[in-house]
């Protein structure tokens, strides 16, 4: 699981009051000082990923666990919902809860049932999460590594985000935005062949 964060930002920028709300570190004051920060808690969230066995992970208590364990040592408010609205969510906060615990049940069903090919479960179960957007931040990067978790759960083949963009972080982000919404219309189809590359 290595392929969740394709940011484009200029590390040396500042960051602003909004963006310093809730971190721990009062001497970070740059973009590159956070990445550098999260990026090594995402990597301690990670090895506690590859050793959980839960047969609950389909739930918002995992969820929650998962967004404390990769952000918790550098945010506050890690693995506890938003209390705002943001402009990259439709879902009010208070409608948060309800709307995840539809969705793990909605997978849980489809799954068991297998009532949809695999790519398109994992497809709408990625776009679902990242447009109820549960978290003040990090919620690209927690949706992403829940897909992989997901998939790797269920014996599939893990998602590669386009990996062949890995070199061109600009291009990999603008791919993965317009196919997010794209999705939002209600078009899956650039979300899917992103997560499985098939865009030249």
């Amino acid at each position: 699981m290595n392929n969740y964060n394709f940011r484009n930002r200029d590390g040396s920028t500042p960051l602003d009051k909004e963006q310093l709300e809730g971190i721990k570190f009062s001497h970070v004051t740059l973009m590159r000082e956070l990445d550098e920060l999260e990026d090594e808690n995402i990597q301690r969230g990670l090895d506690w990923l590859r050793r959980n066995k839960s047969e609950n992970y389909l739930s918002i208590e995992f969820l929650n666990e998962l967004h404390k364990k990769l952000f918790g040592d550098v945010w506050k408010w890690a693995g506890v919902f938003r209390k705002k609205e943001v402009n990259l969510s439709n879902t009010r906060p208070h409608d948060i809860g309800p709307k995840l615990k539809n969705l793990f049940a909605d997978v849980k069903i489809q799954i068991t049932m297998k009532s949809m090919p695999w790519e398109e479960i994992v497809t709408e179960f990625h776009h679902k999460l990242v447009s109820i957007h549960p978290y003040p931040n990090g919620n690209g990067r927690v949706s992403r590594i829940m897909t992989e978790y997901l998939e790797k759960r269920n014996t599939q083949k893990v998602t590669s985000w386009m990996v062949s963009l890995k070199a061109d972080p600009q291009e990999r982000r603008k791919k993965y935005i317009e196919s997010i919404r794209l999705a939002d219309k209600g078009d899956y189809t650039l979300l899917k062949k992103f997560i499985e590359e098939k865009i030249s």
